[in-house]
């Protein structure tokens, strides 16, 4: 399988555990391969005492043993660890835990303690790029060009448009950095159509890792509720990419070979007829050969292969020519 689909938990939990791991089980029975968790231990290391939302966010965080908890309860549910690193401490879990890939926000982009700390670890990257200029794209590849990355499209805006996301960057991406592989990060809003139909333009446009936020219950007011979606959209988002993998995960060597359908197709073609009764014994002349549809099976398709032959016996008007009419 060539593209790769997880779902993201972000503050959805609210510093709430069990609902947390709730939400893990909701994850297990949409069919997605992993879980993506946004680890925040010390808020005051990612957000200033006078931001707004400051005080909020104190009840979000969980402590270093709820995450070992949460992180081993996933893996006994054999699923994957996307891990987002919010602050230091979070990359102790790398640490502990088999982590499919560490995840850098696209607010991290600056902080040079926090990125730091990936020169320790070999774990495949994950940058969120929504909000990054193209320059700071390409600092970034070219910094960590010895490692696997992934380029993440995609950005929250409570929910995002997808005229603002602007999809024709994922083709373009796919093209400056052939290198990397390209993610989408869909942020529709759950009641709109494009939560499950834009991962699918996604694909096409060349994105192969996909992330979409779960919801308990879509449209409860919860943190970053706007994009939630319930664990059988994300159902449907897989079995939609599932079908798109079938149609264009082909083998190069069997992009042009016929399915049976398409050779009857091909076999509709016009083919060299008799113009007129062709008496045995007549040599085919361009004069007795017309091309006309008929469906006749084990007939000459090119009318190559008829001039300048005498005919062994007779053929009818509007009668196509086979082998054995020369022998």
């Amino acid at each position: 399988m060539s593209y790769y689909l997880y779902a993201e938990t972000a503050f959805y939990h609210e510093g709430n555990k069990e609902y947390l791991l709730n939400l893990i089980d909701d994850v297990k029975s949409s069919g997605a391969k992993g879980v993506k968790f946004q680890v925040l231990i010390e808020l005051n290391e990612f957000m200033s005492s006078s931001h707004s939302a400051y005080e909020e966010a104190k009840k979000w965080t969980l402590s270093l043993s709820d995450w070992r908890e949460v992180f081993t309860y996933t893996q006994k549910l054999n699923l994957d660890i996307v891990l987002m690193p919010l602050d230091v401490r979070a990359f102790e879990l790398v640490k502990e835990f088999e982590i499919k890939f560490v995840e850098i926000h696209s607010v991290s982009f600056k902080d040079e303690k926090l990125l730091s700390k990936l020169e320790d670890i070999k774990i495949p990257l994950i940058f969120g790029i929504g909000g990054r200029t193209i320059d700071e794209v390409d600092y970034i590849v070219k910094k960590y060009n010895d490692r696997d990355i992934v380029l993440m499209v995609g950005f929250q805006s409570f929910p995002s448009d997808l005229k603002d996301i602007k999809l024709e960057r994922i083709s373009e991406l796919k093209k400056l950095y052939p290198e990397c592989k390209i993610g989408y990060a869909d942020h529709s809003s759950y009641n709109d159509d494009m939560a499950v139909t834009s991962n699918e333009y996604a694909y096409i446009l060349g994105a192969r890792i996909f992330e979409k936020h779960i919801a308990l219950e879509e449209g409860v007011e919860r943190i970053d509720y706007q994009s939630a979606v319930s664990s059988e959209k994300i159902q449907a988002i897989k079995k939609r990419l599932d079908y798109l993998e079938s149609l264009f995960n082909i083998n190069s060597q069997e992009v042009f070979s016929m399915s049976e359908k398409e050779v009857t197709y091909r076999n509709r073609q016009k083919v060299p007829v008799a113009k007129r009764d062709i008496k045995a014994g007549e040599i085919i002349l361009s004069d007795l050969v017309e091309i006309k549809m008929i469906n006749k099976k084990g007939i000459i398709e090119s009318i190559d292969e008829v001039i300048g032959k005498k005919v062994s016996k007779v053929i009818k008007k509007d009668s196509a020519f086979t082998v054995e009419d020369f022998s």
